[in-house]
């Protein structure tokens, strides 16, 4: 899914191995992860 912020466009997808949301910045290599996508977006806010 691709969702679009002020801020950041970004992807989300779920690792069901690891059971975590992993957030792709759509325009660079930056990714974060969480254990909820909310985590997953603010640890991407952070980085990118």
């Amino acid at each position: 899914m691709t969702f679009y912020n002020t801020q950041l466009t970004y992807r989300v997808v779920f690792d069901m191995e690891n059971n975590l949301f992993i957030a792709y910045d759509k325009f660079n290599s930056n990714e974060a992860t969480g254990t909820t996508i909310e985590q997953a977006v603010q640890a991407l806010k952070k980085i990118a």
